[in-house]
């Protein structure tokens, strides 16, 4: 048996024991709780400085990785250096900037949730550590629990407008952001102009305006916009496409994107060359019996069934490009 003087010396020594490690907790809780509002006032304090605030390594360790968060952040990963030859990153940087203006400058602004910007050539690292391998990239880092596949924002399906990014922003945190666009003049530039052409053309026309009755006219228009639009020029101007790809390994311009999901500028040009040249060929075959006396109506119309079987065989390899399991072609 333990003698009780000894018992009583060996119950102080554990409660000494106990509420050292008591202090200890509450401390260690301290300290963490200390270093969390430090830093929730250092990102406030950035996020005034500047709506996007741009992480190193560093900063990326200390704001992202430190738990715990009370906080959530928008990370854009990007590459901005004129080397990269990323249109689509200066384009998704300033729609991605017009968000984070929107929510810091706004009545409801609160610190649930920052914007920030790592660029590749100052963060290969996390770049790295994330396993990145293609710019831009938006990624939601939530205020607690693991990322989960839907904080990735889908540029492909949803795009780059700030007002997608805000949307996607709702979702992820429950944070309304009303998207606040500075004025833009240029379509009120291109309608002073468009009205200013209209009233000169009736200015010095005006005792002749036959011309507005030619059908001709009219169906030239109508076939460019056809074409435009057939083209994919609205998608492009929605996305905010690149003009080509160019292999940093091999020096090689790819002009037309191997994904259906996909496409560049160059490649809308030639869909639209191609499409045009097909309508053409059928426009040359349809003329020529018109005139049977015309000794050239036999080359037009051989002319035009060439044009729309070389032009229509250069659309379906397009195609194929786009879409590798289709087994249709022509000539090639």
């Amino acid at each position: 048996a333990v003698p009780s003087k000894g018992k009583q010396w060996y119950q102080r020594r554990v409660r000494g024991k106990m509420l050292g490690f008591l202090v200890l907790v509450i401390c260690l809780s301290a300290a963490s709780s200390n270093s969390l509002e430090a830093r929730v006032e250092q990102l406030t304090e950035l996020s005034y400085r500047s709506p996007v605030i741009k992480l190193d390594e560093d900063k990326y360790r200390s704001f992202i990785r430190t738990m715990p968060r009370n906080y959530s952040m928008i990370v854009m990963f990007t590459a901005l250096a004129p080397n990269r030859q990323c249109k689509i990153c200066k384009e998704a940087h300033n729609e991605f900037i017009t968000l984070a203006k929107s929510h810091r400058y706004s009545r409801t602004f609160d610190n649930r949730v920052f914007f920030s910007v790592v660029d590749y050539d100052g963060g290969a690292s996390i770049f790295q550590r994330l396993k990145l391998t293609s710019a831009p990239v938006v990624l939601h880092f939530p205020a607690s629990g693991k990322r989960k596949a839907e904080d990735k924002f889908d540029i492909e399906r949803r795009g780059i407008a700030a007002e997608a990014v805000a949307k996607w922003v709702k979702e992820r945190s429950e944070v309304v952001i009303e998207v606040i666009r500075p004025p833009n003049y240029t379509n009120a530039i291109l309608l002073g102009v468009f009205l200013f052409a209209v009233s000169g053309t009736l200015l010095i026309k005006g005792n002749s305006l036959d011309f507005l009755y030619k059908w001709k006219y009219w169906a030239i228009t109508a076939m460019f916009i056809m074409f435009a639009m057939t083209s994919g020029q609205m998608w492009l101007h929605i996305r905010g496409a690149p003009f080509a790809h160019v292999d940093r390994a091999s020096g090689r311009t790819s002009f037309i994107h191997g994904s259906s999901n996909m496409m560049f500028v160059a490649e809308s040009y030639i869909v639209a060359v191609v499409n045009g040249a097909i309508a053409f060929g059928f426009i040359l075959m349809a003329d020529a019996p018109k005139d049977p006396n015309n000794p050239n109506s036999k080359y037009m119309a051989y002319g035009g069934l060439a044009l729309v079987v070389f032009f229509f065989s250069v659309l379906l390899a397009v195609f194929r490009l786009k879409h590798r399991s289709y087994p249709y072609s022509l000539l090639f």
